[in-house]
């Protein structure tokens, strides 16, 4: 299983979504892509930040249709996904590299699903002990 990564999913909502993000996503098994409630928490504040107007109204229509599809896969954060995302963050305060909170448990829930991550951001994950990574940009 791979966890889509909330500028993984950002990129899809997109007007015109980077072909190679499009590509890789077409290239999956729907059963083998999915997000995590993080992901939705991060989207969902995103969305409601934003001005009311056709903007906002687009982007809604997006997510609703992309989260209607993963609803019955989306991955919660539970008691093992806490306890890994901890390790994750006092690993990274140790090595000097603090990470925020969300990409934390992002990166515990891949951990305690064992889920790879797509992700762009692949030099935020890497330091973190056994999280697999695919970048679907490059």
């Amino acid at each position: 299983m791979i966890i889509a990564d909330t500028n993984v999913v950002s990129e899809l909502m997109k007007d015109r979504p980077a072909r190679a993000v499009v590509a890789w996503a077409q290239s999956l098994r729907a059963a083998d892509l999915t997000i995590s409630v993080v992901t939705v928490e991060e989207i969902e504040w995103g969305l409601g930040r934003l001005p009311t107007g056709k903007r906002r109204f687009d982007l809604e229509r997006r997510w609703h249709k992309l989260v209607d599809a993963f609803r019955d896969a989306i991955v919660v954060y539970d008691v093992a996904a806490a306890g890994a995302t901890a390790a994750v963050l006092v690993d990274a305060d140790d090595g000097g590299h603090p990470m925020g909170l969300a990409d934390a448990q992002i990166a515990g829930i891949c951990l305690a699903s064992g889920a790879r991550l797509a992700t762009r951001n692949v030099r935020d994950f890497e330091r973190v002990a056994g999280l697999a990574l695919v970048n679907p940009f490059d």
